[in-house]
């Protein structure tokens, strides 16, 4: 049953995509012809149950009379003349002879055929339009009026076979009913298959729910996720179309030419944004569900010459040792738990604001005597790469600030209000902390200048790689892998000076 309803359901798709099946001659007549031998299975056994047979109709009807004369009408007296000679000739013909004398008439005078259609078409339907319909139900086909015209004259013809068969058993004659062995078996028709639309929307949602499949996984940030749409939907007006599975080279060339002319970003930003369509792209190219459809997509990545740009130097966006003291300073003033200790942890930790944001109170322990802290993707948090998981030593001047009393009063879970990359964004920048000097990354600056201030301390590269979550597995190995290794960081932690004197 689940099998004939997705064969019924994939008929309607059909329908409704491509419009009324057409069937060839052949598949016409095997068609009625399975539905005759079929008709003859069911009685042959007691032919004298089966239904009468209903009869076609004599006579012409009133509207079939109408055009039969106004065509007529319209014949020169030559002509009027050949016709009575021809229709004479028919009349005086035996039964053999009136088949071509009759396709004869019907070919030399269009009004019979006019005529004929009128009387004839509603009289095959009254026959065999039940049978016509049992037949294109049995096999889930919604035909054109034409081809079912068509059908319903093959019907007269097969159905009217098994007929005279089921008479001739009525004699006891079960031999084989020549028309209906003759007929073809029938071959479901072919379907021009419409290639699957496959939106940037519905690549970028898929993968976003595998990556929140599975235990421990790691989920893409929402934050990702809405940059990726936004990317999709602009690439989709600049080609007219949602379709990614017809994404070509050009349409991405143009795209970014278009948006260098414009002028109303960077060429870095555009780059990225090229790079990004390229992993939807490659996105889609691998999930299961769209792989099939995307095959015809053309690859984005490695393909495009992106435009050129200058790195900004880590003076511009770090932040001044002076700056960095009037950020902490206005921390202090805050009641707000965010702002008054995000802007610390993220300068002593090297943290990235999404990581610094995302810390619970659970990932603080102590080892040995000194405190760390996990910055992890467990329970369903995000980090940018593998080696953003890391262990942090809490720097000195955190716990002289009192964040790990203030850390014995939190309920468990996120310490932090969520999106502070764009509210502790804002706060920088208020008349409240006043940093205004052009080019300066309000949150990133803080961990380009950890970076900074490793360097100036002697901290260990290596560690300072690690810290920073920029390690390799070597690094990592050596640092991260046990608790025995700790204290190791620790000691390098510690060499960093606070830039603030104790706060009393």
């Amino acid at each position: 049953m689940l099998a004939a309803w997705d064969a019924k359901i994939g008929a309607w798709r059909s329908l409704l995509e491509s419009g009324p099946q057409s069937l060839s001659h052949r598949q016409i007549v095997a068609l009625a012809g399975d539905h005759a031998r079929a008709f003859l299975t069911q009685y042959e056994d007691d032919p004298f149950e089966a239904p009468a047979e209903l009869q076609l109709g004599s006579g012409t009807s009133e509207a079939g009379d109408e055009v039969l004369a106004v065509g007529l009408r319209g014949l020169s007296g030559h002509d009027k003349k050949r016709l009575k000679a021809d229709l004479l000739a028919f009349l005086r013909a035996d039964e053999g002879q009136r088949g071509p004398l009759g396709l004869s008439l019907l070919a030399r005078y269009p009004a019979f055929q006019a005529a004929l259609k009128l009387d004839l078409q509603p009289a095959l339907e009254r026959m065999h339009g039940g049978d016509t319909d049992k037949a294109l139900a049995g096999r889930d086909l919604h035909v054109s009026a034409e081809i079912r015209g068509l059908l319903n004259l093959e019907m007269l013809r097969m159905v009217g076979a098994a007929r005279r068969g089921l008479e001739r058993r009525k004699g006891g004659d079960y031999g084989p009913v020549p028309e209906l062995e003759a007929a073809p078996e029938f071959v479901v028709p072919k379907q021009a298959r419409t290639p699957e639309k496959v939106t940037f929307e519905a690549i970028i949602s898929s993968q976003a729910r595998k990556r929140l499949a599975g235990a421990g996984s790691k989920p893409m940030p929402e934050k990702s996720i809405q940059k990726y749409k936004r990317l999709g939907e602009d690439f989709a007006r600049s080609r007219g179309s949602t379709d990614a599975t017809t994404v070509k080279v050009s349409e991405v060339e143009e795209w970014m030419d278009s948006m260098v002319s414009a002028g109303e970003i960077g060429n870095r930003s555009i780059a990225d944004r090229i790079v990004s369509l390229g992993t939807i792209i490659n996105w889609g190219k691998r999930q299961r569900e769209h792989r099939e459809a995307m095959a015809s997509a053309e690859s984005v990545s490695g393909r495009v010459e992106l435009p050129s740009y200058v790195e900004k130097p880590a003076s511009d966006t770090s932040y001044t040792l002076e700056e960095a003291r009037k950020v902490l300073q206005a921390a202090r003033n805050e009641e707000d738990a965010s702002k008054r200790w995000l802007p610390w942890v993220c300068l002593y930790g090297g943290l990235r604001i999404s990581e610094a944001e995302g810390l619970r109170g659970e990932d603080f322990f102590q080892a040995e005597g000194e405190w760390f802290f996990r910055v992890t993707s467990a329970g369903k948090r995000s980090l940018k790469t593998a080696n953003s998981e890391r262990v942090v030593p809490v720097h000195p001047a955190l716990v002289a600030e009192g964040l790990m009393e203030w850390l014995k009063g939190r309920p468990k879970g996120q310490l932090f209000r969520p999106s502070a990359y764009s509210y502790m964004g804002r706060w920088v920048r208020s008349k409240s902390v006043g940093i205004i000097r052009k080019g300066v990354s309000p949150n990133h600056g803080l961990r380009h200048l950890f970076v900074a201030l490793c360097r100036r301390y002697g901290v260990n590269s290596e560690a300072a790689e690690y810290l920073a979550g920029h390690a390799t597995a070597k690094v990592h190995a050596k640092y991260g892998s046990t608790e025995v290794m700790l204290p190791g960081l620790a000691v390098e932690m510690r060499k960093i000076q606070a830039l603030l004197p104790l706060h009393i």
